[in-house]
């Protein structure tokens, strides 16, 4: 059981390269012991087997889900070293079959760039195989295969296009979904507070009336009445004053619990991504009991989480919910790096908006990470 969550975490296409690469360092290395200056163990034949190892180490680092230090230039980096490799194994070895590596090499470019410039490259790339072994090896057919493997790097690319779009897609999917879910456990907690305030009204409009017109009437017939009666209506009035203030009691405790859990509907919006990681910081039975504070800090999570998945180089998103002094405190902070200037999306315009609406403050940060920092006034709507 342990072995297949191994091959499963590693990645089956991963798991395919790899195999790819055992086979062609395998066969490489046992032809060209037949070449001069390259038996087993030679220093030529240390050096193609040290590049064929540098090789799929680069590309094992480069396709892991892990984060990297200094992403994303460590991958690119990454990429760089395995294509010095192969050309080196190009200079070194006389064996068209190597450019499958090539092959490998393009089917990461549609991580990084977009699948017309993918195809460019990879067209770009099988320029110096083909100088190479016109002029080095002096084959005469090798612009001729050359482009046929560019061909087959073009389909390598359009593969792994298609499926990385499908995995995005599916990331989109489940986002919708857990953003549904969490909307629909927002209203179903609002309905719910709905009633409680509906019955609460009711209760206290109708029978606090009546209790009130009971006591008044109450006092009259105590004013009229004389002796044994009089205590008898005296009693029947301290009663209703006391199933009055029951009442108003039960009336209160009704509203009080008309609050909206946040803790509850928050945890529906997080959905797993490779290497992303979403910790959430909320007091144990913290909620909110106006449904527009609620469906604000809702939105404005929900759009942090959001891009933070899909834009952040960081791993870990820390989503702190807190009340500090008489305010709403929302921090979002993830530990990437942001190297370029950060032009405000619809999604951040529709925070900042979403603040200004209910009086509150909005800041956005990038000295250590994305850090967005929103201060609602609470005015008695949170505990």
């Amino acid at each position: 059981m342990q072995i297949t969550h191994t091959l499963r975490d590693y990645g089956f296409e991963r798991w395919a390269g790899l195999l790819t690469w055992f086979m062609l360092a395998a066969m490489s290395l046992a032809l060209t012991t037949e070449r001069d200056g390259f038996a087993w163990f030679s220093p030529l034949w240390l050096v193609t087997a040290a590049l064929f190892v540098l090789f799929i180490v680069a590309f094992s680092f480069a396709t892991s889900d892990e984060r990297l230090p200094g992403e994303p230039r460590s991958r690119l980096l990454l990429l760089a070293l395995q294509l010095g490799c192969v050309y080196g194994l190009f200079w070194l070895l006389p064996f068209n079959f190597i450019a499958v590596l090539i092959t490998m090499w393009c089917a990461q470019l549609p991580y990084f760039v977009t699948v017309r410039t993918s195809i460019i490259i990879a067209l770009v790339v099988c320029l110096p195989q083909a100088l190479i072994f016109q002029f080095h090896w002096g084959h005469s057919g090798a612009w001729l295969t050359a482009l046929l493997f560019w061909a087959f790097h073009l389909f390598a690319i359009l593969m792994m296009a298609s499926q990385l779009r499908e995995s995005r897609a599916r990331q989109r999917e489940e986002a919708t979904n857990r953003e549904l879910r969490a909307t629909q456990a927002l209203l179903s907690e609002a309905n719910k507070q709905q009633e409680r305030t509906r019955i609460a009204r009711n209760i206290h409009d109708l029978l606090g009336h009546h209790l009130t017109a009971l006591t008044i009437q109450l006092q009259v017939a105590e004013r009229k009445s004389e002796g044994e009666v009089k205590g008898l209506l005296q009693q029947s009035q301290s009663i209703a004053k006391l199933l009055l203030a029951d009442v108003r009691e039960a009336v209160t405790e009704i509203r009080s619990a008309s609050v909206l859990p946040l803790q509850k509907v928050l945890q529906e919006l997080v959905y797993e991504v490779p290497g992303k990681r979403v910790a959430f910081s909320i007091p144990d039975g913290f909620h909110v009991r106006q449904m527009e504070v609620a469906d604000a800090v809702l939105r404005i999570i929900q759009e942090g989480i959001t891009n933070f998945m899909r834009h952040s180089n960081g791993d870990t998103l820390k989503v702190c919910v807190q009340q500090v002094a008489d305010e709403l405190v929302i921090e979002l902070q993830d530990n990437g790096h942001v190297n370029v200037a950060i032009t405000p999306s619809n999604g951040l315009r529709g925070m900042q908006e979403r603040v200004a609406q209910l009086g509150g403050t909005f800041m956005l940060t990038t000295e250590s990470g994305l850090r967005i920092a929103v201060h609602l006034p609470m005015e008695e709507q949170c505990q």
